[in-house]
């Protein structure tokens, strides 16, 4: 027997596990929050007051639970306005399933206001787009949809709903969610075990998909197995190695000419979950010198060879997959050869990092800030399980070199670049996990963005830390607009001082000014006692 459109939707969401909505209704939306209305114990429905800020509550809140969030957007504006946050959850693999309410059908062809080929808007910035014309399809491709959303590259997936679908007075039959096995390791390791065995240099590059994947325990038992530095790639999303451990060496670069230089004194690199380099400025010639021996591992097929050439790929989970790498290389790489390399790699690692950590400290300071203090003063006072959601485009290179960190899942970036992610992506991680301090460090110009998320963390009351570092400029593009030889000053790159702690409190968030590095300190150590948000406004120096 069948259901109503409308109820069959809602059936699906409780289904798929959706416990919460991410949205901004309009009245192509109406049909739907009459059936969640009606609804005995629908998901909640989280409230965004800017698109933009909704899409990031859901891309924070799908990381933390390691599940497709819902959204739900209204017709063409509050997609276009959406779209930056797809764009950012498209490349950082983050899985969502997307709505948004169309005009009704039977005028759709005059042209109605707010109208528009919603198709040909999301599809850039979506895995796949449905335009959904019939009650009886739209069960199936939802199910598609959250289907897709997780598979390999996981990533955002929209439908197009009319409003007077859901309306329909007919019955829709509802598949049952077909359980799909996880994937397995991947074949032919023996081949990559035989490879970095046989190197005299080895080095890892850790990619994005260790940590989404839940692998980043399976990567230190290859990493220790073989001796192996480990480097983050180049503005890695996630946390893919504890960088408390001897063999971390900290991030690539993303320029080419860099990572080359990085890797030159190794023989053979072992590749594992890295979409490409994503390089930011081009700088000629391959990311890879071409003596290294390349051993790739992925569970995107696609990514195998994509953007250099491999001696050998391989296709699978990466936590089963390194597991068995691990075992494999300790029955051929000598103990004694491994435990001599992470010493040696230690004490190099230990060197720079202290140097990193000296140079840092000697620049405390009362406020303005020097940058190097304010993010040593962010990274030695996080709590304890702290979960960090950066977005502050040149400080956070230093937090990264900063940041002591082990636990997966406890660093989150986005490397789809669109500004305004942050705030909103903070307040998602707080609902999906309650009970770890979230202190999201964002650069102004990155808030400027995305203020109107805080609307949702002062309702949701969720206990965030918003650190606001304000140098007062879009200080990455003077930097690079000097690099490149710009002459003068940068034109459009100015924002001047701002005053958060006003924009927090129209908001109706709690804030407070750092006045010095160590009053920084002291504001960050307390996020693990917050029951609300927190702004603290970081005014920064050269």
């Amino acid at each position: 027997m069948g259901t109503r459109p409308a109820l069959a939707l809602l059936e699906i969401l409780q289904g798929e596990g959706v416990d919460r909505i991410f949205g901004n209704p309009g009245t192509t939306e109406l049909p739907f929050l009459a059936a969640l209305s009606a609804a005995k114990d629908p998901p909640e429905y989280i409230l965004g007051v800017h698109e933009g800020a909704v899409v990031a509550m859901a891309d924070g809140y799908a990381r933390a639970t390691a599940r497709p969030a819902f959204v739900s957007l209204h017709i063409a504006a509050g997609l276009a306005n959406g779209l930056i946050g797809l764009l950012n959850a498209r490349r950082s693999r983050t899985p969502l399933v997307v709505t948004a309410g169309q005009q009704d059908r039977r005028h759709l062809q005059q042209d109605p206001m707010l109208s528009a080929d919603l198709i040909a808007l999301a599809a850039p910035a979506v895995k796949a787009a449905y335009d959904i014309q019939h009650a009886r399809d739209l069960p199936l491709a939802l199910r598609r949809a959250f289907a897709l959303a997780t598979r390999p590259p996981a990533g955002p997936v929209f439908l197009s709903i009319p409003m007077d679908l859901l309306t329909e007075n007919t019955e829709v039959d509802v598949p049952p969610r077909t359980p799909t096995p996880p994937q397995g390791p991947a074949p032919g390791l023996e081949r990559a075990a035989h490879l970095l065995a046989g190197a005299a240099r080895p080095v890892i590059v850790a990619g994005d998909g260790v940590g989404r994947e839940g692998a980043l325990d399976a990567l230190v038992r290859v990493a220790e197995t073989c001796g192996a530095p480990v480097h983050h790639q180049p503005m890695a999303d996630c946390l893919d190695f504890p960088t408390t451990h001897p063999l971390y060496a900290g991030m690539l670069p993303p320029r080419h000419e860099a990572i080359r230089e990085t890797l030159a004194p190794h023989d053979a690199v072992l590749i594992a979950g890295a979409h490409a380099f994503t390089p930011h400025h081009y700088s000629p010639g391959p990311a890879l010198p071409p003596h290294l021996t390349v051993v790739q591992l992925d569970s995107d097929p696609d990514e195998i060879g994509r953007n250099f050439p491999a001696e050998t790929g391989h296709v699978g989970a990466l936590k089963p997959s390194l597991t068995h790498l691990a075992e494999l290389l300790r029955d051929r790489v000598p103990a004694h050869t491994a435990k001599t390399r992470v010493l040696r790699a230690g004490d190099r690692h230990t060197a720079d990092r202290d140097r990193a950590d000296a140079a840092a400290r000697a620049a405390y300071s009362k406020a303005p800030l020097a940058p190097w203090a304010a993010a040593h003063a962010v990274a030695r006072a996080l709590p304890p399980d702290s979960v960090v959601v950066e977005e502050a485009i040149t400080v956070g290179l230093l937090l990264r070199r900063l940041v002591r960190l082990t636990r997966p899942g406890s660093y989150t970036h986005t490397v789809g670049g669109g500004l305004g992610w942050g705030i909103g992506a903070a307040v998602g991680r707080a609902l999906a996990e309650p009970h770890r301090p979230v202190v999201a460090v964002l650069g102004d110009g990155s808030a400027l963005f995305g203020l109107q998320g805080l609307w949702s963390a002062a309702r949701l009351k969720t206990p965030v830390l918003f650190v606001v570092l304000g140098n007062g400029a879009y200080r990455t593009l003077q930097d690079t607009y000097a690099a490149m030889g710009g002459q003068g000053s940068c034109p459009g790159t100015e924002l001047g001082q701002l005053d958060f702690t006003r924009a927090a409190g129209f908001f109706g968030v709690d804030a407070v000014r750092a006045e010095s590095a160590d009053h920084l300190r002291e504001l960050v150590a307390g996020a693990a006692k917050l029951t609300g948000p927190l702004l603290i406004d970081v005014p920064l120096g050269p």
